[in-house]
C-alpha cells in the first residue's frame, strides 16, 4: 500500500492494506495534526468506488470522535469539489475518499490543507509519522457530523460555467462518466452551456465495478470503447470521459484521441490568448517537468511566465498559491490533468470538458494543434512502462542509470539534488542530441516510467527520433539487468 505518494494513500481493498482500519488510522492522524495546528472543520467527500462511502462515514466519526466540526458531502463528488468546498466554506482541512482512475479492487485517501491543495510533502511528510503513531493507540468514533447543502454542488457548477465563459449552441459533445462522479455534473455544466450532450447510457450509472470498461482510465484507449461507439452512432466528432473522481479527461476527436499533452497545449493557447485580450501581463503557466515543452515557445511569445514542477498535481495548485503576485492562466500535467481559475487546487476534468468543449466550437481542435506544430515545432512524446521483479531491483536500475556511460547520453540530471528551481525530488533526465527522456521509479511497486520527448522541424523526424530515443532507453536498461 503506498502511504502518501503522488497521489495520497492508496491500496486494494483487502484486510491488513485498504482497510476500515486503514481509513480510521489515518484519520486519527490527521486529526492528531490539525490539533497540533489549532484547526478545527474537516470536509469528507468519496467517489463512486465500493465501500468509499462507508470508508467516508467511518473517517467523518473518527473525526468528530476527536473533537472536530465535521462536514460530509451527501453523495459521490468530483474530487475537485472536495478541493472547492474546502477553499468556499473555509475548512481547514479536506479529506476525499478516492482510487482516481485505479482498478476497481483499489480505494485511498487523500488530505487537503485549507488553500485547497493537496498536502505537499512538508505536510505529508508529518502525516506519515502521525499515521503511524495512531496505529496503536485506541480510536474513538463519534457519529457526528453535518451533510454539506446540495445547493453547494450547484453552485459549483455555475461558478465552472463563468470560468468556461462560452456559447456552446450547435456543438454535439458525447460524454461518459466511466461510472464515476462526473455523472450529475458533466452533462448539466455543458447543458447549461447550450450543447447537446448525448450520454453513454450504459456508464452513466454509479458502479464500483466499472462493469463496461477494461479499465476506468480516460489515458487508456480500452476506456473510450464505447465512446466511440456512440460517437460513430450518433454522428458526433467530440467525446468526452472522465475518470471515476472527475479530475482527469479523456478526449477523442473525429476518432482520434488526443494526448493529455496535446489537449493541454490546445487549452494553454486558447487560454493565453485570452488572458493577453484582456490586457494583463502578469500571467503564469504551470506544468509538471515530464509535461510537453511545446508550451515553452507559446509563454516565451506571450511574455507568459512558465514554471515547472515535480509530478503530481499538487505541486501545481501548491504554487500558483505561493505565487499569488502573477495571474494564474493555466496549469497542465500530461497525464490528462487541468485547471484554470481559482476555484479548486486541483485538476478539475468537469472544468476541463467545459474548456475542450469551448475549444470545440471555436476552431477545429486537429488543425489547430497541426498549426502549433508548424509554428513551434514537432514536439512528441511517449510514456514507457518498466516492470521488474521487485522494488529493490527497480531503485538498482534506476540507481544505475544516474552513473550509465551508455553511448548517446550527453548529461544525466539528477532532481534529487535539485534543479533550475524544481523542487528536489526523484526523477532523472537523459540528455540525447534528439531529445531527452525523464525516468522515475515507483518506489512502492516494481515500475519505472521513463517520458520519451523529442522535437522536430517535421513529424517523420520527430516520429523517427522518439523510436530511436524508445530504443535507445529499453537497451540501456537491458544492459543494465544483464551485468
Amino acid at each position: 500500500m503506498i502511504l502518501f505518494g503522488t497521489g495520497g494513500i492508496r491500496g486494494i481493498m483487502r484486510e491488513g492494506e485498504f482497510d476500515e482500519k486503514t481509513v480510521a488510522v489515518a484519520s486519527k492522524g490527521v486529526a492528531e495534526y490539525m490539533k497540533m495546528n489549532g484547526l478545527k472543520r474537516v470536509l469528507i467527500a468519496y467517489d463512486t468506488r465500493n465501500n468509499s462511502e462507508k470508508f467516508a462515514k467511518l473517517s467523518a466519526s473518527v473525526f468528530s470522535g476527536e473533537g472536530m466540526e465535521v462536514y460530509v458531502f451527501g453523495e459521490p463528488v468530483p474530487t475537485p469539489v472536495l478541493s472547492y468546498g474546502v477553499r468556499k466554506l473555509g475548512m481547514d482541512m479536506g479529506v476525499v475518499i478516492t482510487a482516481s482512475h485505479n482498478p476497481p479492487e483499489y480505494n485511498g485517501y487523500k488530505v487537503y490543507t485549507s488553500n485547497g491543495v493537496q498536502a505537499v510533502p512538508e505536510v505529508t511528510d508529518v502525516l506519515t509519522e502521525l499515521v503511524k503513531q495512531a496505529w496503536n493507540q485506541p480510536i474513538n468514533a463519534v457519529e457526528k457530523y453535518t451533510v454539506v447543502p446540495r445547493e453547494v454542488l450547484d453552485e459549483y457548477i455555475s461558478d465552472v460555467a463563468k470560468v468556461v465563459n462560452a456559447d456552446l449552441k450547435g456543438l454535439k459533445v458525447v460524454y461518459s462518466p466511466l461510472h464515476g462522479t462526473g455523472a450529475k455534473f458533466v452533462p448539466k455544466l455543458l447543458r447549461m452551456l447550450g450543447a447537446e450532450v448525448i450520454e453513454v447510457t450504459e456508464q452513466i450509472e454509479h458502479n464500483g465495478n466499472f462493469p463496461t470498461v477494461k479499465t476506468p482510465n480516460p489515458e487508456d484507449d480500452r476506456a473510450l470503447e464505447l465512446l466511440r461507439k456512440y460517437m460513430e452512432k450518433h454522428n458526433v466528432d467530440l467525446g468526452l470521459a472522465t475518470d471515476p473522481d472527475a479530475d482527469r479527461v479523456g478526449v477523442v476527436i473525429k476518432d482520434v484521441r488526443l494526448t493529455g499533452n496535446q489537449v493541454g497545449v490546445l487549452l494553454s493557447k486558447m487560454l493565453i490568448d485570452s488572458y493577453l485580450e484582456s490586457g494583463r501581463n502578469k500571467g503564469m503557466l504551470v506544468k509538471t517537468i515530464v509535461t510537453t515543452d511545446m508550451v515553452r515557445p507559446m509563454c516565451e511569445e506571450s511574455g507568459i511566465q512558465l514554471f515547472e514542477v515535480p509530478t503530481g498535481f499538487k505541486f501545481i495548485g501548491d504554487l500558483v498559491e505561493r505565487h499569488k503576485e502573477l495571474d494564474f492562466v493555466f496549469g497542465f500535467e500530461e497525464s490528462c490533468g487541468y485547471l484554470t481559475g481559482d476555484l479548486a487546487r486541483d485538476k478539475d476534468a468537469v472544468l476541463a470538458c467545459g474548456l475542450v468543449a469551448k475549444a470545440a466550437v471555436n476552431f477545429d481542435l486537429l488543425d489547430r494543434m497541426e498549426e502549433l506544430y508548424k509554428k513551434c515545432g514537432y514536439y512528441l512524446e511517449k510514456l514507457i512502462n518498466f516492470e521488474f521483479k521487485s522494488v529493490n531491483q527497480t531503485l538498482d536500475v534506476y540507481e544505475k542509470l544516474k552513473q550509465t556511460k551508455a553511448k548517446d547520453v550527453k548529461e544525466v540530471i539528477d532532481y534529487s539534488r535539485g534543479y533550475n528551481g524544481v523542487i528536489p525530488n526523484d526523477t532523472l533526465r537523459l540528455e540525447f542530441d534528439s531529445g531527452r527522456i525523464f525516468v522515475r521509479p515507483s518506489g512502492t511497486e516494481p515500475k519505472m516510467k521513463a517520458y520519451v520527448m523529442v522535437k522536430a522541424d517535421t513529424k517523420e523526424h520527430a516520429i523517427s527520433n522518439l523510436e530511436q530515443l524508445e530504443n535507445k532507453i529499453k537497451n540501456i536498461v537491458n544492459e543494465i539487468l544483464a551485468c
